[in-house]
């Protein structure tokens, strides 16, 4: 009797019956059987803006849900919830992604002839480099935006008695570019519009932690003037070797010591010319590719 009970439960009906009844609960689990199954939703995007989750990250995650496919994203980007959306702050490139989460194709740019680059020229990228036998080496530059007057900080009053002079400033006492040749060539690859002669060659006064160099003198009755300082003036030949690439030729070797080139931006002049009048101190404002000749 109890024999012929197991065979009929164990009977191709009731493991039939156990399928239907039990595999849809499991599908609506997760992996794990810890969690249930969610869609991405609408919500879910307001709810990580809300958190301050960065754009790439809230993107990654409606592009992998979009890749999961079976449903795994479920938003509503009618006219209504786009407006809905929006009010809640939802980034555009985020609404982008909800409607199409597939990522833009990068743009490609036809050249009209073959792209080339010349071994004898530097890369076709704005900077200063030094020639160190047949490599190019990036002088690092960096914004000028600090200036001091007179040995004090800038916005001192002259009232009318004296000139004094203006410095820029470069923090550090030495440069990490180390150039370790006495007369080194230099190549530039110059700013749409600009040329070798927008440059100068500028030796720097070490100043504790910082090295300093003049942009110009103000105050007094004596008006004022902008550019650097004659006597720490390197001069140097250049010649135009290529699409906006000059190469610098010194015509004599350097002490060891600091050195940079220094390219205004053009606004320190009219600034200077303000401050003659008014007698103020300002900001100085241009570009330094400074380095280090080592002992």
């Amino acid at each position: 009797m109890r024999v012929a009970r197991e065979r009929r439960i164990g009977s191709p009906v009731w493991v039939l019956l156990f399928a239907l009844l039990f595999l849809p609960l499991h599908s609506a689990f997760s992996d794990d059987g810890s969690s249930v199954k969610r869609r991405l939703t609408n919500q879910d995007v307001v709810a990580m803006v809300s958190l301050g989750i960065s754009e790439d990250v809230i993107l990654t995650k409606i592009r992998a849900a979009s890749a999961a496919g079976n449903g795994s994203t479920s938003f509503d980007t009618s006219v209504e919830g786009l407006k809905a959306l929006k009010a809640a702050n939802v980034p555009d490139s985020i609404l982008k992604a909800m409607i199409d989460p597939t990522p833009a194709a990068p743009t490609v740019v036809n050249l009209a002839g073959a792209a080339t680059l010349s071994p004898n020229l530097p890369p076709p990228e704005v900077g200063m480099y030094w020639k160190d036998g047949s490599n190019f080496v990036l002088i690092q530059g960096q914004a000028i935006s600090q200036s001091k007057v007179g040995g004090r900080a800038a916005n001192v009053f002259t009232y009318g008695i004296k000139q004094v002079h203006w410095d820029a400033f470069v923090n550090g006492p030495t440069s990490n570019n180390r150039v370790r040749e006495l007369r080194p060539t230099f190549y530039v690859y110059v700013p749409d519009g600009a040329s070798a002669a927008d440059y100068v060659l500028l030796k720097l006064n070490k100043k504790g932690d910082r090295r300093e160099f003049q942009i110009g003198t103000f105050g007094g009755w004596l008006g004022g003037s902008s550019g650097p300082e004659r006597g720490r003036e390197i001069p140097f030949k250049s010649d135009h070797v290529g699409i906006r690439t000059y190469r610098v030729s010194l015509s004599s070797e350097l002490k060891p010591g600091e050195y940079g080139f220094f390219m205004a931006t053009g606004q320190q002049s009219a600034t200077v010319g303000e401050m003659a009048g008014k007698g103020a101190g300002g900001a100085a404002t241009g570009r330094i590719y400074d380095f280090t000749i080592p002992e």
